[in-house]
């Protein structure tokens, strides 16, 4: 037990000596396993001081913020699973910045979130680059607003994304990322183009009511969780082509304005394209359609006699 205790200590003395600002707060945090849930002075002036250590940590470029990010994620092996650490550990680690208010570029290409990333609310008035990234906690953009460009190539999200709501006011490039996790475009807004092609989704998709303002590609993807397009409108030309759904894909009541592309698509689970509606051309051209042996091949059938009326 006495060895057990000097363990604890010696990583709390760690986490502490790699965020040198939390060092005033040192009583408080000792008890950061009930702190957080009390909205207390104290609580606000630590999350003030955080968010000023992440911001100059920020400005410090890549390698200062992965050096950081390399110590923080290698003590959370030493945290293991003790409660008061763990939640230590998560407050340090934890990047929140919300309802901020970014006027230039913002520039985090390469950078590694080891904790909980929170942006929700924020309005980045320029181009953003979170290409390379890494988020190894749940990465948060709820309503987010992105009034430049926005660049996510190859960003690796290994708890989950959130972007519902969010506003992409000009492109989104979404290209090659990976997602573990739910990822979240609920009633999400892309006033530009925006491609997702060659990216790999491990959990559930969510685009539900999103808004596409111009051209969406989503093909060359693999969704391997259930894939949620309910009530989307694509007012411009979609597609997803040689997309691979291993579980359901739902387009109930979707909207296509312009071309629909879905050639050589596979579908593996459920295609649901109930009161679907498609006001320009259909290509379902090469499709493949699992057909079980169970109610789910009435749809199969449905989407079946969609690739024969449509194709070409």
């Amino acid at each position: 037990m006495a060895d057990l205790l000097r363990l604890a200590s010696r990583t709390r003395s760690e986490l502490l000596q790699a965020s040198p600002w939390a060092w005033p707060y040192e009583p408080a945090l000792n008890a950061a396993e009930v702190l957080p849930q009390h909205d207390s002075e104290e609580l606000r002036a630590i999350h003030a001081a955080r968010r000023e250590a992440t911001l100059r940590r920020l400005g410090s470029g890549v390698a200062a913020w992965n050096s950081w990010a390399a110590t923080m994620t290698s003590l959370r092996r030493k945290v293991g699973a003790d409660p008061a650490l763990t939640s230590l550990w998560q407050l340090l680690a934890g990047v929140e910045l919300v309802d901020e208010s970014f006027d230039g570029e913002f520039d985090v290409a390469g950078f590694h979130f080891p904790g909980a990333a929170r942006f929700a609310g924020s309005a980045f008035g320029s181009d953003v680059w979170f290409t390379d990234a890494r988020f190894s906690g749940p990465a948060d953009f709820r309503d987010a607003t992105f009034a430049g460009d926005a660049f996510f190539e190859r960003t690796r999200f290994a708890a989950g994304a959130d972007f519902g709501a969010a506003h992409f006011q000009r492109g989104a490039e979404f290209r090659e990322i990976s997602c573990a996790g739910t990822l979240c475009f609920v009633e999400a807004e892309f006033s530009g183009s925006v491609w997702f092609r060659s990216s790999f989704f491990e959990g559930p998709v969510r685009f539900r009511g999103a808004r596409f303002g111009w051209e969406a590609g989503l093909g060359d993807c693999r969704y391997r969780g259930p894939a949620d397009f309910v009530e989307v409108d694509f007012a411009d030309n979609a597609g997803f082509e040689n997309a691979i759904f291993e579980q359901s894909a739902t387009f109930t009541q979707a909207r296509f304005c312009q071309a629909a592309w879905f050639s050589g698509a596979q579908f593996r689970g459920e295609a649901v394209f109930d009161r679907t509606r498609f006001l320009g051309r259909r290509h379902f051209d090469g499709i493949a359609v699992s057909v079980p042996q169970t109610p789910v091949a009435t749809q199969a059938a449905v989407l079946e006699r969609l690739r024969a009326a449509f194709s070409g």
